[in-house]
């Protein structure tokens, strides 16, 4: 049973990410193309004893689901990237990384290069309480 300390992503949150994402960047295609990525982490709450109901590994699972899963149209790893994110502030962590490091680790996840266990390893690294 998942812990009832870990904050989840609302539908809302993410139609939040999707209509920012919208509006700053209003030349690119950003509409929804997938659901099941979207759908996948919006239920992440009834799969979490698989992640021993870890915030990064959470965290992790949401980066990587939404990078490589395409929901949109234009936009995944900018929306991956701010999901991710956002998971860990409303858990009370904050991100520590530089604008060129967030980027080629999105980058890396696109790629296929960077697995769920390193986007772990990252984030261990780069995300604090606080």
């Amino acid at each position: 049973m998942p812990l009832p300390n870990i904050e989840w992503l609302s539908p809302e949150s993410i139609d939040d990410v999707i209509e920012s994402l919208r509006c700053r960047y209003a030349d690119d295609p950003i509409s929804i193309i997938n659901e099941e990525p979207i759908e996948y982490v919006l239920h992440l709450e009834a799969l979490s004893c698989y992640y021993d109901d870890d915030v990064y590994r959470l965290a992790a699972v949401i980066f990587r689901s939404i990078i490589q899963g395409h929901p949109l149209q234009d936009g995944n790893k900018r929306m991956g990237m701010l999901l991710g994110t956002y998971f860990l502030k409303i858990n009370g962590y904050t991100l520590t990384a530089g604008n060129d490091e967030f980027l080629n680790t999105a980058l890396e996840i696109a790629r296929g290069e960077l697995h769920l266990q390193g986007i772990y390893q990252w984030l261990l690294k780069r995300a604090q309480p606080g």
